[in-house]
């Protein structure tokens, strides 16, 4: 991916919408059979990777946060965009 290409990856992370972004975190977890366990294993704190999967919580995984699990569980982080 070029510096270009992760400037537009970014702005489009950072402009969609949060309960879209939740709502693909949720498939991705199932889809890849991923446990919020593996995450926390990550050093991300146990409430952060729960409210993450909250309907009525307003957090998300900020973009960094979401390249090192897609980098971790080896997907494309776009997968976080669709």
């Amino acid at each position: 991916m070029s510096q270009f290409e992760l400037l537009q990856t970014i702005s489009q992370y950072n402009s969609t919408a949060r309960n879209r972004l939740k709502a693909n975190y949720k498939q991705i977890l199932k889809d890849h059979n991923i446990k919020p366990a593996e995450i926390i294993d990550m050093g991300y704190a146990t409430n952060n990777v729960y409210s993450w999967t909250n309907v009525k919580a307003n957090n998300i995984p900020m973009f960094e946060q979401a390249l090192k699990i897609a980098t971790h569980f080896n997907f494309d982080i776009k997968e976080f965009l669709k």
